[in-house]
């Protein structure tokens, strides 16, 4: 057997065991539950796409076996289908017309995950209408479960009152967590690799991120029926419309980046940026993503800050 199979096999079967805890529902899993997909990432960052398969399919074999159908289920579709697209994404590469290897810009990879993570949320809600079950009335019943199982003493009043809270946005909540999960974990392993000069591609430049249109129309689309469209179809397309705001979101922090790169003790101004973003919670996120949806559309990098290199889906290295 090749080195490079070994080394994927055993990084899926790593993954599987850190992930384990908290799929067993053990106290303390939830930390190592988050990193569980970094040694996935680092094998196919390393060793490249078929590694990274391997390493992906080993890690769902061992949970089918040792756990069952369900464990499986939900380790692949939180930790290896992340995984899978983002490597096979990330790795992707060409010749340019004078003879250097351009890489598949982060742009591209952000939407496509996020786009990923959207038709999981149409699908989840198209199978509940298509039952009869409104995808609401399911996410408020899930919801109230989970509280009442946390908090058995919480008075019924009070809990209806945090499930009326959240549960309008709680799809789009764990869809936008889950994206940016894998993200980070993705960033960590490339920074690992790149430290370690183990990397096969550059690390890309996040600052000059650009998306592609299909994003920008999937968007809109989801919005407009969001605003015009009521019940369960208003519900699901409400929260189609902030899982894919989450690139923009991404984007608006770069050039909330780049902006800082130009000012005095930009560093200092970072910091407060997302002080506030932590302060201020879901408007400031909506805000930063606003300005993510102007610059895909008016360029405001460009006009202001100056011109993002490269254009998508590759970098300009």
């Amino acid at each position: 057997m090749p080195k490079t199979i070994l080394i994927a096999i055993c990084a899926g079967l790593l993954s599987l065991v850190a992930a384990m805890p908290a799929l067993n529902g053990a106290p303390g899993g939830l930390m190592l539950f988050y990193v569980a997909s970094l040694p996935i990432y680092l094998t196919g960052f390393a060793f490249g796409v078929t590694a990274g398969t391997v390493a992906t399919l080993s890690g769902f074999v061992a949970a089918a076996t040792l756990g069952g159908v369900l464990v499986a289920g939900v380790f692949a579709l939180v930790h290896l289908l992340p995984a899978f697209t983002v490597i096979r994404q990330a790795m992707l590469q060409r010749t340019a017309p004078d003879g250097h290897t351009e890489w598949m810009s982060p742009g591209p990879i952000v939407a496509s995950l996020s786009g990923l993570s959207a038709g999981l949320l149409l699908l989840a809600g198209l199978v509940f209408m298509a039952n009869g079950t409104g995808f609401s009335i399911v996410v408020d019943d899930r919801l109230t479960d989970v509280l009442k199982a946390m908090a058995p003493q919480m008075p019924e009043a009070a809990r209806k009152e945090m499930v009326d809270a959240y549960a309008p946005l709680l799809p789009a909540s764990l869809g936008s967590s889950w994206v940016i999960m894998a993200l980070v974990s993705a960033t960590i392993a490339q920074s690992i690799l790149a430290r370690a000069g183990r990397n096969m591609r550059p690390t890309p430049r996040y600052a000059n991120m650009v998306l592609p249109d299909w994003i920008s129309w999937a968007l809109v689309g989801a919005a407009v029926v969001s605003l015009i469209a009521g019940g369960e179809v208003k519900f699901l397309a409400r929260n189609l419309t902030l899982a894919l705001a989450v690139p923009f979101f991404l984007l608006g922090l770069a050039v909330l980046h780049q902006w800082a790169r130009r000012v005095r003790r930009g560093t200092l101004a970072l910091v407060a940026i997302y002080l506030i973003l932590f302060i201020v919670g879901w408007a400031g996120l909506l805000v930063t993503a606003g300005i993510g949806v102007v610059e895909q559309w008016a360029g405001i990098r460009h006009r202001f800050i100056g011109p993002a290199s490269g254009t998508p889906p590759h970098d300009d290295e």
